[in-house]
């Protein structure tokens, strides 16, 4: 009986060193570094800016490449051919990146400038950093982060059907 009961500890212990392996790998540092990409053509961005007033600075690399004024809390500018990409947008102490030029529409807010912090702190402005720095800065529970739909289970929600 005790030989039975040193195999079962010994094989929930690996059991737990399995998880705790494959976790650690599900929880591994996003990538830093992705390929450099630029804007093939020129590209227009606007969006909402959190302070109503002020200018919008597009910056490569610490340059600003254009900037606009904001109006009624609305910005728009263009960014020239061939940027570099990640674009930072400047308003005041607020910013936004610009990871993909095929997205447009980018708000700069107290948010937009948590999730740039957050994924500077991660290595850089990499989608995955990106990616992973936004999921983090909005407070949903986990119950919620599911692939079944908006508010994850319905049948779970809240404790059921209501």
């Amino acid at each position: 009986m005790q030989i039975f009961n040193k195999k079962l500890l010994l094989l929930g212990l690996f059991n737990t060193f399995l998880l705790s392996a494959c976790n650690e790998m599900q929880q591994s540092k996003p990538a830093t570094q992705s390929v450099t990409k630029y804007t093939a053509t020129s590209i227009l961005i606007s969006g909402k800016v959190e302070n109503k007033t002020g200018n919008v600075e597009a910056l490569d690399d610490e340059n600003v490449i254009a900037s606009a004024n904001v109006e009624n809390g609305r910005y728009q500018l263009e960014i020239p051919a061939q940027t570099k990409l990640p674009i930072v947008l400047r308003s005041d102490n607020l910013i936004s990146v610009v990871i993909d030029a095929e997205v447009t529409n980018y708000d700069i807010n107290s948010l937009t400038t948590n999730i740039a912090v957050k994924a500077k702190l991660l290595g850089g402005y990499t989608r995955q950093n990106m990616i992973v720095a936004a999921s983090n800065s909005v407070n949903t529970p986990d119950a919620n982060k599911t692939s079944t739909g908006f508010r994850g289970d319905p049948t779970s929600q809240y404790g059921g059907w209501h």
